[in-house]
């Protein structure tokens, strides 16, 4: 049976070297991990250019709360096989789908 990989095929790296990113929920509608994801992304574009996204550097990406809704928007494929949205689209879409409190 063939096996269909998100974002290409799996690299193949010791335990010691898997790259884990955690993101917890931070409160205030995921804004703080959302910040801080944006600029780390927009980092790695100045060294790699601007189509990378954050979910290429990490090997397991996970999140508890908030987190967990984050890390679907980073890793849920479009149909292009590529990240349904980058780091810089967390904090609109939580302006924007987010009830005022």
């Amino acid at each position: 049976m063939e096996q269909t990989y998100f974002f290409g095929s799996p690299s193949f790296v010791s335990l010691s070297q898997i790259t884990v990113l955690s993101i917890d929920g931070g409160g205030v509608r995921g804004t703080i991990p959302g910040t801080i994801l944006s600029f780390l992304e927009s980092k790695l574009q100045e060294l790699d250019g601007e189509n990378v996204g954050i979910v290429g550097y990490f090997d397991v990406i996970e999140g508890t709360s908030s987190g967990g809704l984050i890390t679907t928007m980073l890793t849920t494929p479009n149909n292009s096989n590529r990240p349904l949205y980058s780091a810089k689209d967390i904090n609109n879409f939580y302006q924007q789908n987010s009830l005022n409190s």
